[in-house]
């Protein structure tokens, strides 16, 4: 994998902390401070009509692929060994990793975070893939892997879920993250699609999201 990124050395400009992720009952909390604080992404599965738990080989297959790949990324991004084993999941991720190199990498100007978790006053919390400058805009950006496009529905949910990152980045860090990016690049052809949402429509998916968070604590009392 070439370091085609490598005058722009990782700087991060703001001290996260480690936090251990806990499952109970499908549900995703971050232990912080002691607190067990619901996940974003738990928290929006809520919000859905209908919830699937019973996952099929290839979607296991799938969300496998999919970690390995963030893996590589924030190694590359941290200029860390990666090791790749000799498995066809393995393999998949790093020819992933590399769609993703080759083709948002090179628009960046500085990596500010890389796999930070983030909450907001213990409401929530997250993990979010990338922060970084692009066209000098504070940017948030989140990889997904997939086989098939996806739905307007769930870019609109993955939307929501990095405008509930951005809120609770600026409330740390006294930041103003201006747009959001999702890099989705697809398992089978090495395709890819790049969304993105400018300050204005970032903001309308920040009123999305806090209308999921008020709907979780309802029914979550």
């Amino acid at each position: 994998m070439s370091l085609i990124n490598n005058e722009k050395i990782y700087k991060p400009t703001f001290i996260y902390g480690e936090h251990e992720v806990i499952k109970r009952n499908n549900f995703r909390y971050y232990k912080i401070d002691n607190q067990l604080v619901p996940s974003v992404t738990s928290i929006l599965r809520v919000s859905r009509l209908t919830q699937d738990y019973n996952f099929s080989s290839r979607q296991i297959d799938s969300f496998e692929i999919g970690n390995m790949m963030h893996e590589y990324l924030d190694k590359y991004i941290t200029n860390r060994v990666i090791e790749i084993e000799n498995t066809k999941n393995c393999k998949i991720a790093y020819e992933l990793s590399k769609v993703v190199i080759n083709n948002i990498f090179p628009r960046i100007e500085s990596f500010i975070a890389s796999e930070a978790t983030v909450h907001d006053n213990y409401n929530y919390a997250g993990t979010l893939d990338l922060l970084a400058e692009i066209d000098n805009k504070l940017t948030i950006i989140d990889y997904k892997s997939s086989y098939g496009r996806k739905s307007s529905f769930l870019i609109d949910e993955h939307f929501q879920q990095l405008a509930a990152y951005a809120i609770a980045h600026d409330n740390m860090y006294n930041t103003d993250i201006k747009q959001a990016m999702i890099f989705i690049v697809y398992k089978e052809s090495y395709e890819f699609d790049i969304l993105t949402a400018d300050l204005s429509l970032l903001d309308e998916y920040k009123y999305m999201w806090q209308d999921k968070l008020r709907y979780y604590n309802e029914v979550s009392v």
